[in-house]
């Protein structure tokens, strides 16, 4: 089982961004990932001659693209290229070939536009359900320092999973970012300490915030949790460039209405102006288990719940292991790794509960082996 399976690379074949190029075979190899690379056309009426032209010149530069990667060690499919709208044509191959993750390249803003992030990477993020990660051209590639801002709400939840994944999978470490926004008010009819409720409003966002990250498995990730006060957008990328983030890690909001369109106030200001690069997480994950419904063998889903615990996703690996007792409910090893989880998100309860279970199970196995070596020499003797 691979967490992160297949990676969709949309390409511009007249400004290759090497960067991309590099990042696509950092996380391809550490996740041991294939990528699909594509590029689309735009719809135009070209002599016949110019066209074949055009496409020789796409297919062999598509094709130096795949080379640079197989060099790496990196699989990949045969290129893809299609005609018409850049943003359809990319989020429909990524539907149909279940990808991952889409990598994009930030491209530029075009003309008098003021914010830095292309438009091709900004409707790819509002649009995808999938994970996006764009690529900021000219920064370095490295994965050291991840930042995660949060505001409790189910995107950044999300946002934050993905985090601490891609964290413990590069060593690096994660700040966890929350920020408090003050109450004010000039009415002169209100009159309270304006000062004195908001150190009461900043304890609760505090306390909240602690109770927020209690749902998440952070042992093992090398984090800090950093509380500001200020506007949210303007904070955010304050910390990323005084603090030298390599990834920003952000939730958008999901597919009903007209949220599709609108990826957060707070999401959308920040990487408009592309302070670094930056994976956005709508309604899915970057990892995904790609199980065959059929597969009952308890091997498969023994070995998936290994990959998962060594991951930090204690909650799935949980539900691979209980897969394994629901094909064989004597299943002992399954039962030692559920009290071993449960033991590390402190559910003493559930972990008794497995120790006990396997322990039981070992000793009606012992007595029956026992009673089968006495029942064996007494036959013998006969």
């Amino acid at each position: 089982m691979k967490l992160l399976e297949k990676i969709l690379m949309p390409v511009d074949v007249n400004d290759i961004n090497e960067e991309q190029i590099r990042a696509a075979t950092k996380i391809a190899k550490e996740f041991n990932s294939e990528v699909a690379i594509i590029y689309v056309l735009p719809e135009s009426d070209l002599h016949a001659d110019v066209d074949k032209f055009l496409r020789k010149y796409i297919n062999e530069t598509l094709d130096k693209v795949v080379h640079s990667l197989e060099k790496q060690n990196v699989a990949c499919t045969q290129p893809i290229t299609r005609n018409g709208d850049p943003v359809n044509n990319i989020l429909e191959v990524a539907t149909d070939q279940n990808v991952n993750l889409i990598l994009a390249s930030s491209g530029e803003g075009k003309g008098n536009d003021k914010f830095k992030l292309g438009t091709t990477a900004e409707k790819l993020v509002q649009l995808s359900d999938i994970p996006v990660l764009v690529i900021k051209s000219g920064q370095e590639i490295k994965i050291d320092r991840v930042m995660c801002p949060i505001d409790f709400s189910d995107p950044s939840r999300r946002a934050l999973t993905n985090a601490i994944l891609l964290s413990k999978t590069f060593n690096a470490t994660l700040y966890i970012l929350g920020v408090f926004e003050p109450f004010f008010t000039a009415s002169p009819r209100i009159k309270f300490d304006q000062n004195k409720e908001n150190e009461k409003l900043k304890q609760q966002f505090e306390n909240r915030m602690e109770e927020f990250l209690s749902d998440f498995s952070l042992k093992g990730v090398n984090h800090k949790v950093e509380i500001v006060v200020g506007v949210p957008h303007e904070r955010i990328l304050n910390r990323i460039q005084k603090g030298g983030v390599d990834l920003l890690v952000m939730g958008t909001n999901g597919r009903s209405g007209l949220s599709r369109m609108l990826m957060g106030s707070v999401t959308e200001k920040v990487i408009r102006e592309l302070p670094c690069s930056f994976v956005t997480t709508k309604t899915k994950n970057i990892y995904q288990l790609r199980l065959d419904n059929e597969v009952k063998e308890i091997e498969t889903h023994f070995t998936n719940a290994i990959k998962l615990h060594k991951s930090g996703l204690y909650k799935e690996a949980i539900d691979q292991y209980l897969i394994c007792l629901q094909i064989n409910d004597m299943h002992v090893p399954s039962m030692y790794k559920l009290a071993k989880l449960y033991k590390i998100l402190g559910n003493k309860e559930e972990m008794d509960y497995y120790e006990e279970m396997a322990s039981d199970i070992l000793s009606r196995l012992w007595d029956k082996k026992i009673e089968y070596e006495i029942r064996r020499h007494y036959k013998s003797d006969d």
